[in-house]
């Protein structure tokens, strides 16, 4: 078994604006590849006079059947905007607003190559737009970064050559106004031709395995057990969300639950296995084992256990920047892309 290109899903956050309160928690709208509009809104002539700072959060999430996890992503911009702005990625959170997003200084972003490069080669020069290069703390370039140089005309084509190779520690990165240099790790070299004008490059946000999990297990009984150690609770890669479960009694064998966010899902009994229903996607939210084990001693009414559960998915924020006076370009777009393996 192995991951399929058709469960790389990318979703909305909760909350789509243009103030504090964008983004938040993944939701259950997906995006649609290559439609558009489906990330970004058009940018009227009025925006592009005064210029913008934008923002939008999504989230990239592994909706396997088989729940298996994306082993070392790799997230990058493929392809930059061929207009005036320019947009960025940089790593979010489960929960995180613009608010918060607003301060981070991270970026991750593509150029183009300034001069044609050959292999052996142990550095590189690369173009980049206006308001990408040197700033402190938010250069798209930085020492010890991943890049990715391709040459392919899009991320699935066969021809043409991409490779990923790493920066060195210590200057491997030297600005020259939106010229940055790039020197590549010792003893490591490019290991194909690349021609300047057909050449992107771009610095990879390299994020956590991703798969479900859950977090903050904590039972508050004076006798009732649970072995959650060898019974864990049981993720589901397309049902779960970021949400912290209760677990109430209310005597010794019956109780409800209800997430923080989502209200009361339904009650069970210790006798069964419970799976409460995401209506979302008609696949359980988690699935708790029923029997003894893992079910002990004895639970009394008012009893509870809590813990989280976190999606199969990861957050990134795309930063768009409009510079005042952009000129209008039809059919300007950005393209993201995600690389990993599947154990």
């Amino acid at each position: 078994m192995a991951i399929q290109t058709s469960d790389i899903k990318w979703y909305k956050s909760q909350t789509v604006n243009d103030g504090n309160s964008n983004g938040g928690p993944l939701s259950a709208n997906e995006i649609p590849d290559g439609v558009k509009n489906n990330v970004w809104p058009d940018v009227p002539q009025a925006e592009r006079t005064a210029g913008s700072v934008k923002y939008r959060k999504t989230f990239i999430k592994i909706a396997n059947d088989d729940d298996l996890a994306l082993l070392s992503p790799r997230v990058f911009i493929e392809t930059h905007t061929p207009g005036d702005d320019n947009v960025v990625l940089m790593a979010g959170t489960q929960t995180d607003t613009q608010a918060q997003a607003s301060g981070y200084t991270r970026c991750y972003g593509a150029g183009d190559l300034d001069a044609d490069a050959l292999s052996g080669d142990a550095s590189l020069t690369v173009a980049v737009e206006t308001g990408n290069q040197g700033v402190t703390g938010q250069a798209i370039f930085q020492n010890g970064d991943l890049i990715r140089i391709s040459d392919k005309t899009s991320v699935e084509a066969v021809s043409g050559n991409t490779e990923m190779l790493r920066l060195n520690t210590v200057n491997g990165v030297v600005w020259n106004g939106t010229l940055a240099t790039l020197t590549l790790a010792a003893g490591t070299t490019l290991g194909f031709n690349y021609a300047a004008a057909s050449t992107r490059v771009a610095s990879v946000l390299e994020a956590d395995d991703i798969h479900a999990t859950i977090s903050g297990w904590q039972e508050s009984t004076s006798s009732g057990t649970y072995d959650e150690s060898q019974h864990p609770v049981v993720c589901d890669h397309i049902g779960t969300v970021e949400e912290t479960w209760t677990l109430t009694f209310s005597n010794a064998t019956q109780f409800s639950c209800a997430g923080n966010s989502v209200g009361t899902v339904g009650s069970g009994s210790i006798g069964s296995a419970f799976a409460p229903n995401n209506p979302d996607f008609s696949r359980p939210y988690f699935t708790v084992s029923g029997g003894s084990p893992p079910w002990g001693g004895t639970w009394a009414s008012g009893d509870s256990i809590t813990f989280a559960t976190h999606p199969a998915a990861i957050a990134i924020w795309e930063k768009r920047t409009v510079p005042a006076g952009a000129n209008s370009r039809s059919g300007n777009k950005v393209i993201v892309a995600i690389s990993g393996e599947s154990a």
